[in-house]
């Protein structure tokens, strides 16, 4: 196939190289040039927002098959780098591909530390997730698109919370850990997360919207524990009190898709 991969972040970026080692034409697009970047695949710089790069993308593969958006929004830091129009723009110049947009569990509303599952209650009201409802919205507008709603991501490259435990301890002092750190927490390796872009571009997990996350469980206490004990220090946990949604992600539909796979856990570094 020939796929057209908008934002070659992390995830990105290892979708198209499993891409291509698959055999399949592989073009993506980065804000801006990455120094040390390692793709086995042609990435050109640019604004995915911007219609004219989109018209220069038609002439580079008149062909597309397939499209990952895998941009982060932005909205949660009170941006927006321009999902709605790039999804737009991809339904303009490429009505019969397949979209697939990595988008976020950070969507659903406090469900008092029960599951959710994709039917499950979103909070319109917060602006936040309003602006990224409108992106799925936009997508699920394709004809054959799929929203993976991802969970917290885990994996090399998120050293945020081993970083933070570290830097307590090393300061004799608690970490603190915003909201209830016995609520809920789910993950999903960034590996796994980059294999699912890759099946779902292929067509093997349908249409629509599918939460993505590990089938494990776990507390927000127990994660910051596992990565202190990978730190090599002793931690100390106390929330914040900050109002937080307590919520597991129900990952039953995808487990059905793909029964028998083995996710990597929380402490897969590599």
């Amino acid at each position: 196939m020939n796929i057209l991969i908008l934002g070659c972040g992390e995830i990105g970026a290892r979708a198209g190289d499993l891409l291509t080692a698959a055999g399949h034409t592989v073009l993506g697009v980065r804000r801006r040039p990455h120094p040390q970047s390692t793709a086995t695949f042609t990435v050109v710089s640019g604004d995915i927002s911007d219609p004219t790069l989109h018209v220069a993308l038609a002439s580079a593969l008149p062909r597309v098959d397939a499209v990952l958006l895998s941009a982060n929004p932005g909205v949660r830091r009170g941006g927006d780098n321009g999902l709605v129009q790039a999804a737009q723009a991809v339904t303009a110049h490429h009505p019969a591909a397949r979209l697939v947009y990595t988008g976020t569990t950070s969507v659903y509303a406090d469900a008092a530390g029960g599951g959710v599952d994709e039917d499950g209650a979103v909070d319109r009201g917060d602006p936040s997730t309003a602006a990224l409802l409108a992106i799925e919205e936009t997508v699920l507008a394709q004809a054959d698109s799929l929203v993976l709603r991802a969970t917290a991501l885990v994996g090399p490259t998120r050293t945020h919370a081993r970083g933070r435990v570290a830097a307590a301890a090393a300061a004799g002092e608690a970490c603190v850990v915003k909201g209830d750190v016995e609520r809920p927490f789910s993950w999903l390796h960034e590996d796994d997360l980059a294999e699912l872009c890759v099946l779902a571009l292929e067509g093997g997990l349908g249409r629509g919207v599918l939460n993505a996350a590990a089938p494990g469980r776990m507390t927000v206490r127990g994660y910051y524990e596992l990565q202190a004990r990978l730190a090599g220090v002793t931690a100390t946990l106390v929330g914040d009190g900050a109002p937080t949604p307590a919520r597991w992600i129900d990952t039953g539909r995808l487990q059905r898709l793909v029964p028998g796979r083995s996710w990597r856990g929380c402490d897969a570094v590599e």
